[in-house]
């Protein structure tokens, strides 16, 4: 009993807040295909982060919320014919092994038919290609993805490496159509009223379990020892140190941080509600991640940010934030890792002049994010007027 009263009270939380997000009553209705369910927590996050960019530029929307998994038939084709615009994203919906299918290739198994019967305008937000190495898209995932390329009337990726990659599978004839939208999550600190960052010492390590053969390859024992030995070096210096989880299998690594004798707190924000991770990631000085959502939405909480990369998804972004010195990839060399990420801290945030001087790096890129999104916006909503009209 004592399991079942918190799990029906999550379910309550859970249905007011899809209410909520959902803005019923609003004279302007969306649909929303995403990630929006309680489950990872940077997909939860980005799902309502999305919405917020909207909201602000548009304080008469509401909402009709479609799960990425859920399936696609004539019932939900009319009701988001009855919207006046289908938005799709944000995050890594290009990506075959999750929710996979032989209809679409990707994480939202709408088929070509299907795709024929929307009549409303469709909007791709922050999306991102998100294969893993080894992984080599299909003909079925090109052919829908150049459909909906096709069909769409804005087609924003969350970073410019995925924006190559779609333009190598689409051609080059959409080059101009496929534009560049950072995740919104990067754009917190601009979505929310939060009060100014002060110093914690608090130092969060994010390390990411699932698909973790493609993440660490061979050398994963001495990959995972080296990140706990700079944990370990840091609590040296004094930081505290909190492993956070974005699912729950990412709590693996605190058998890492057991074995090298770091004292950390270990906080699970998988199946938590956003306002729960952004009060969190508020506390924290820097983050050092695997996840993307375990950079990106720190960066939009002014925290600083060191990325581990195990995925070129890690590298585009920081690319194009021109931030590569935040990035270390955990393959290369990773007999010397520990070394790499405390050289890399000491480097970024060792004292309060870099520590500040990065933190006023970050908040630039922000602005910079800011203005694309908003010149972005000014597109979709014209776009918007044009259906409403």
């Amino acid at each position: 009993m004592k399991k079942i009263i918190p799990f029906i009270n999550k379910k309550l939380c859970f249905k007011k807040y899809e209410l909520n997000e959902s803005r019923k009553g609003k004279e302007i209705p969306l649909s929303h295909v995403s990630v929006y369910s309680l489950g990872n927590i940077g997909d939860t996050i980005l799902s309502k982060c999305v919405r917020s960019i909207f909201n602000e530029c548009n304080n008469s929307l509401s909402w009709n919320l479609i799960p990425v998994k859920k399936t696609v038939n004539s019932n939900s084709i009319m009701q988001i014919n009855e919207s006046e615009m289908l938005v799709i994203g944000g995050g890594g919906l290009f990506l075959p092994d999750t929710n996979k299918n032989n209809i679409s290739g990707w994480q939202w198994a709408c088929g070509k038919d299907s795709l024929n019967q929307i009549k409303i305008p469709i909007v791709f937000f922050a999306v991102g290609y998100n294969y893993f190495k080894g992984q080599h898209p299909e003909s079925l995932f090109v052919e829908n993805l150049k459909e909906f390329v096709k069909k769409s009337s804005f087609f924003g990726v969350r970073n410019s490496g995925s924006r190559k990659k779609i333009i190598e599978l689409v051609g080059t004839q959409f080059e101009e159509k496929i534009v560049f939208q950072p995740c919104p999550t990067t754009l917190i600190s601009k979505l929310y009223s939060l009060p100014e960052k002060k110093r914690t010492k608090n130092i969060a390590f994010n390390v990411a379990f699932d698909r973790y053969d493609k993440r660490f390859g061979k050398n994963i024992y001495l990959i995972l020892s080296q990140i706990a030995s700079a944990a370990k070096r840091l609590d040296d210096l004094g930081y505290n140190i909190y492993l956070v989880n974005h699912i729950k299998k990412d709590a693996t690594f605190s058998l890492s941080l057991d074995n090298a004798s770091v004292p950390y707190v270990n906080v699970d924000l998988s199946g938590e509600f956003p306002d729960k991770a952004i009060e969190f990631y508020k506390q924290m000085d820097v983050v050092i991640g695997m996840r993307g959502h375990a950079q990106m939405i720190p960066f939009g909480l002014n925290c600083g940010i060191i990325t581990l990369g195990s995925h070129d998804k890690m590298k585009w972004f920081l690319e194009d934030i021109d931030s590569l010195d935040f990035y270390i990839d955990i393959t290369e060399e990773p007999e010397y890792l520990s070394d790499a990420i405390f050289n890399k801290f000491m480097c970024l945030y060792g004292d309060n002049y870099k520590f500040n001087n990065t933190i006023q790096r970050i908040k630039k890129k922000q602005d910079d994010l800011y203005n694309i999104t908003l010149s972005n916006m000014h597109k979709i909503l014209h776009l918007l007027k044009n259906q409403v009209d």
